[in-house]
């Protein structure tokens, strides 16, 4: 029995360990709006609703919990992420019309990354490079959020039409790859992302490892 506490107990470490890895964040940030992110102008818009959603319930739910009780502060909180993304949603149908109508249900989605963010600025969760402060760890994964969908769609973009800002790559146009623009293509870029976020957080690690060596 005592082996079996053992062992969960070192699993449980071993995740709460790699949830708050850079890794985790952006693929976590960056998931619900993922499949929407198809050109470089949906990655932007979708981005940037994922990253507003993100930091508005970050500041919100702190607020919430100090002013509410434990049986009104759900409720009032799905209230406020639901009036977010409607926001949200809105905002991008005024600046964007094509793009609004190309989103389509993923924008409401965003409420997803917003409600998490809820429970995630309740619990004081923090996570690298900013483990100090839970508003930072939001305020990185927003960060994080926007720029992996833009560079997503400008990938699917890229890939599938051959046009690149509006100038077509003949060689592209020509033969594009039918895996991009889809959803499977923004899980491999996600996860070339995800494979170049690790990397660099490895690379830190050997670092710091070889500085605490050399003292």
């Amino acid at each position: 029995m005592a082996l079996n506490e053992n062992i969960v107990r070192e699993q449980d470490e071993r995740v709460a360990a790699f949830v708050r890895t850079p890794t985790f964040v952006v693929v976590a940030a960056a998931l619900p709006g993922l499949f929407a992110a198809t050109s470089t102008v949906n990655g932007i818009a979708i981005g940037l609703a994922t990253a507003v959603a993100i930091l508005a319930m970050a500041v919100v739910a702190p607020l919430f919990r100090r002013f509410t009780g434990a049986f009104s502060f759900l409720p009032l909180t799905l209230l406020a992420g639901a009036t977010v993304s409607v926001l949200v949603s809105f905002g991008v149908r005024v600046a964007d019309p094509a793009a609004y109508e190309s989103l389509g249900i993923y924008l409401p989605l965003t409420c997803v990354n917003a409600m998490a963010v809820v429970f995630v600025a309740c619990d004081g969760f923090t996570a690298d490079p900013t483990s100090k402060s839970s508003v930072g760890t939001a305020a990185f994964a927003a960060l994080c959020a926007l720029a992996t969908l833009v560079f997503v769609g400008f990938i699917n973009e890229m890939f599938s039409t051959g046009v690149v800002f509006g100038l077509t790559m003949p060689e592209l146009a020509a033969s594009p790859l039918s895996i991009f623009g889809t959803p499977a293509g923004s899980l491999l870029v996600l996860a070339l992302v995800a494979a170049f976020v690790q990397s660099i957080c490895d690379v830190c690690a050997s670092s710091e490892n070889a500085k605490e060596d050399e003292r």
